[in-house]
Order: structure tokens, then C-alpha cells, then sequence
């Protein structure tokens, strides 16, 4: 079966649920994607904008479905994975629950000797929302590499999806998951800054955040170091040396360590 004839569900079709679930429409088209919310209108909504089928029952939209999307917090994938557990054979079955183990939602399924469900998790970011996410991608023992390229291809249209062993996802939701608020905070503070030094807050925000786009692009796209990028911005006794210094005199490097570290621990708790 090619990528493009594969049935789709998803569990889920709230913010992050929607952003790739709009993804993998692009790839299935909407006519193979169906998806369960509880809030009818809602998935009505996302049905009518996407061209896809949308029902209230979880059990209906995973039945017919090769691929299985649980686009739900940790704090209900236990109770969604034993509702459905029964229509899952055959399967490949997709969690993006931050910081739950693919053996812990196994093990909650009761399905632990079905060697037939391909058991696959996610860590997908908000930019994916427009097409630019970085997503994490693991199996468990048993998941086939068909599997993982599978969901891999699905999710092409989010973003960059590549995939990681189990034991890194934690770190993944800390880097890419929980990032892009780190880098909301950032471009809030320049434009804070270039308010405070005479910009409109409008023309602000465009300066601070295709500043941010920029710079990201630059390094995805030469491979440079980023210091070595930071070098080149650094000319002797300059600007941006000076404003280098205050940075690192604020504690700036510590700090976005420290916070990527306490977004890691709070991941391993959730699981």
C-alpha cells in the first residue's frame, strides 16, 4: 500500500492534533482522514475545512484506519488506548503524549502480546502549525523501520521529522517541544527593546522575529557552528561584541540551559 491510499484517524483535533493532521491531509487527502472529538462542533469544523470525516466516537474513527494518531494529553492516553485497544490489531499506532513511554501505553492497553500493532511515538513542536515543526520520532522493540518511514512521510508536510531513540524524547520535548516558547520570549524581548529604542511595537515584532527566522534558516542551511555564525556578527570593538558581553553578564546561556533542563525533568515526571 503507497503512502497516499493510507486510511488515517486521529484522536484528537485540538491545536497540535489539527496542525498535523492538516499535514498529513496534504499527503492522504481528506477523502483517507478521519478524525474523533468530542467537541462536535469543533470536529465538524476541522471536517468542513480539511474535507475529511469527522465523528464523535473514538472507537468508529480508528476501526477502518491504518494508521492511528492519539493526539492526547498524558493525563487521558490511558483511558483513549483502553477505550479503542480492541480495533487496534494490524495497526500503526501513533502517541504524542509528552513524557509516557511506549511501553507504559502498551502495558495500559492490555496489549502488550499483539505483535501485530506497530507501536510508534511522537514529539511534534507548534510551528508545525505552519509547516514548520521539528518533530521527534521513536518506535519501541518491534516497530518496524517500514513503520517509522511510514509515520515519517505522513508528517513530511509539518516540517523536519526525524527520528531518535526512545531514550532521547524526553530531551526532544525540552529542545523542539517546549523551544518555540523559549523563542516567543526572546523575540518579546527584542521588540521590547527595539520599542523602548523608538520602533512602533508592529515594526517591532517583524524585526525581532524574521531576525530569529533568519538566523535559524542561515544555520540549518550552511551547517556553520553557531558560534562561528556569532563570530562573523562580532566585529572588533563593534555593537554586537558589546551586546554579546551584556548577555552573557545576564546569565543567558545558563539560563536557556536551565530551562530546557527543568522542561526535561517535568517530562520524565509526566511519564
Amino acid at each position: 500500500m503507497s503512502i497516499r491510499e493510507m486510511r488515517v484517524a486521529c484522536i484528537g483535533a485540538g491545536m497540535m492534533g489539527g496542525a498535523l493532521m492538516r499535514a498529513v491531509a496534504k499527503v492522504v487527502g481528506g477523502g483517507n482522514l478521519t478524525v474523533s472529538e468530542p467537541n462536535a462542533a469543533k470536529a465538524d469544523e476541522f471536517a468542513k475545512e480539511n474535507g475529511c470525516k469527522a465523528v464523535t466516537s473514538n472507537s468508529e474513527a480508528v476501526k477502518a484506519a491504518d494508521v492511528v494518531f492519539l493526539a492526547v494529553k498524558p493525563n487521558v492516553i490511558q483511558q483513549v488506548v483502553q477505550e479503542v485497544a480492541s480495533v487496534l490489531s494490524g495497526k500503526i499506532v501513533v502517541s504524542m503524549a509528552a513524557g509516557v513511554k511506549l511501553a507504559t501505553i502498551k502495558e495500559k492497553a492490555g496489549c502488550s502480546k499483539d505483535d501485530s500493532i506497530q507501536w510508534v511515538r511522537i514529539m511534534p513542536n507548534l510551528p508545525a502549525v505552519v509547516g514548520e515543526g521539528m518533530v521527534g520520532l521513536c518506535g519501541t522493540t518491534g516497530t518496524t523501520p517500514e513503520a517509522l518511514g511510514k509515520v515519517q512521510s505522513l508528517l513530511a508536510a509539518a516540517g523536519r521529522v526525524e527520528i531518535v531513540e526512545e531514550k532521547l524524547m524526553d530531551a526532544v520535548t525540552a529542545i523542539s517541544g517546549s523551544g518555540p516558547a523559549y523563542c516567543f520570549m526572546f523575540i518579546e524581548a527584542l521588540a521590547d527593546a527595539a520599542v523602548k529604542l523608538g520602533m512602533s511595537r508592529q515594526q517591532a515584532y517583524v524585526y525581532a522575529a524574521q531576525t530569529l527566522r533568519g538566523a535559524a534558516t542561515m544555520q540549518l542551511e550552511t551547517g556553520r557552528h553557531p558560534g562561528d555564525l556569532k563570530d562573523g556578527v562580532c566585529s572588533p570593538a563593534g555593537t554586537t561584541i558589546a551586546a554579546v558581553e551584556a548577555l552573557e553578564q545576564g546569565g543567558f546561556r545558563g539560563a536557556v540551559m536551565a530551562a530546557a533542563t527543568a522542561a526535561y525533568k517535568r517530562s520524565v515526571e509526566l511519564g
